[in-house]
């Protein structure tokens, strides 16, 4: 559990393409709120069918389960907010550059692991480059309290870095990261898909009856993504898994300039770098 192998980074990176490729989805939806929604009941639907053939995760697991959906309903609900008027890139630094640094102050006393010189200063580096993103682009703490989407998105940050370490010691305590990254996708949008039926009623089953192929495709991505987190994080110290999967910034970014014309290449590529030598410190 003190070293990154290389396997580990591949299948890491992979899952930060695909988790900025699902958000991009939810960036370029017309209705963010309810394509958010329709992606999360499929992750669920995904979920429900996964565990038929593997199994359910072994009991140790399903307090952390259940903490963990809690907290991922209240993520879903910020990131629906974070979306609506804020641009992917800036929302999505803001959600992504905070939580690897909590998760490796909280890892420690949490988790009993302990971080090295080089940890820190990969972990670091990776951090400056995805927050160096919203930075260039302008961001200051006056911006971020006078948008409401950038509130929201600062806010998630906090839940990001909670549910990681919840589902850090679940994934190790399922016996099965698999089995329990099925549990947790189809409990996680059990409240809040109850909650806005209430609120929006038929426009909401017509939107997914009309929309459920976009949103299984961005469920396929966010299943596949999580999960491959999970299994990493049973590999590997959970605050280095953390720290590169927000190397999902650089691609988010990149999204963001190419397709949605929003700019920052160039910080984007920096931005790039940083990480790299990251996760070079990291696996040093």
């Amino acid at each position: 559990m003190s070293e990154l192998s290389s396997t580990v980074i591949l299948v890491v990176l992979a899952a930060a393409l695909l988790h900025a490729g699902w958000n991009a989805l939810i960036r370029g939806a017309g209705d963010k709120g309810l394509y958010t929604l329709l992606l999360h009941a499929c992750s669920g639907t995904l979920g429900g069918i996964g565990l038929l053939f593997i199994g359910l995760p072994d009991a140790a697991s399903w307090p952390y389960i259940l903490a963990s959906a809690l907290l991922h309903t209240v993520y879903i609900a910020w990131l629906m907010r974070a979306y609506d008027g804020g641009q992917l890139a800036v929302s999505y630094t803001l959600m992504r550059g905070l939580p690897p640094l909590l998760v490796a102050l909280l890892s420690a006393p949490l988790l009993g692991e302990s971080l090295g010189l080089g940890d820190w200063l990969g972990i670091t580096a990776i951090c400056a480059g995805v927050l160096g993103i919203g930075l260039a682009g302008g961001l200051t703490p006056g911006r971020i309290i006078a948008h409401p989407a950038s509130r929201a998105a600062m806010l998630n940050a906090l839940i990001i870095a909670a549910y990681t370490l919840v589902d850090g010691m679940g994934a190790r305590a399922a016996g099965n990261a698999l089995a329990y990254a099925c549990c947790l996708y189809l409990c996680e949008p059990l409240l809040i898909l109850a909650w806005q039926y209430r609120r929006r009623g038929r426009p909401m089953l017509e939107h997914f009856r009309t929309h459920w192929r976009l949103g299984l495709a961005g469920a396929l991505c966010s299943t596949t993504a999580y999960a491959a987190v999970l299994w990493a994080m049973t590999q590997a110290p959970v605050a280095m898994i953390a720290a590169m999967r927000e190397s999902s910034v650089v691609f988010a970014v990149l999204i963001g300039s190419l397709w949605f014309k929003e700019g920052r290449l160039r910080q984007g590529l920096l931005a790039g770098c940083a990480v790299v030598l990251g996760i070079i410190l990291l696996r040093l």
